[in-house]
């Protein structure tokens, strides 16, 4: 519609866009460039579904953001990968940082405890092998498959 000149682009964005297509940008500038030229890449469709989770607008939450709730049934997803402040894994065998430790007890105890019918754990990284005694012991009446 601006090309058609039906609406006129307001200044800030006729800058930003102009900065964005400037091939002589360096710091800060150049990498707001950057982020701005990759955000455009990202499928319309995954922004709105990005958005519909933040907005608690689907059945999927944060391990965080769970507190107080309950669900029939839970499946908790878990990366030691990319976490720093957090290792499941770990915590399973005992054997961490004692205050990663209990932050991590305390997060998957919080994780574990929405389900009423339901659990399924979900380790998307190996878990340490003298993690399932813990898990096979913790989880007595369920499954584990390592």
């Amino acid at each position: 519609m601006a090309r058609q000149h039906l609406l006129s682009v307001p200044r800030k964005l006729s800058n930003l866009e102009r900065r964005r297509k400037s091939e002589y940008l360096e710091g800060y500038n150049a990498k707001l460039a950057e982020f701005s030229n990759a955000l455009r890449e990202v499928p319309y469709t995954e922004v709105i579904r990005f958005i519909e989770y933040r907005e608690q607008l689907t059945p999927f939450h944060t391990q965080h953001g769970v507190k107080g709730d309950e669900f029939d049934n839970v499946i908790v997803i878990i990366d030691d990968g990319s976490w720093t402040q957090y290792n499941m894994g770990k915590m399973l065998t005992g054997r961490d940082l004692e205050k990663r430790l209990e932050r991590s007890r305390n997060l998957f105890y919080v994780s574990c405890s929405r389900a009423r019918r339901g659990l399924a754990v979900v380790f998307l990284t190996d878990v340490p092998d003298k993690a399932l005694p813990n898990a096979y012991d913790w989880f007595a009446s369920g499954t584990v498959h390592p």
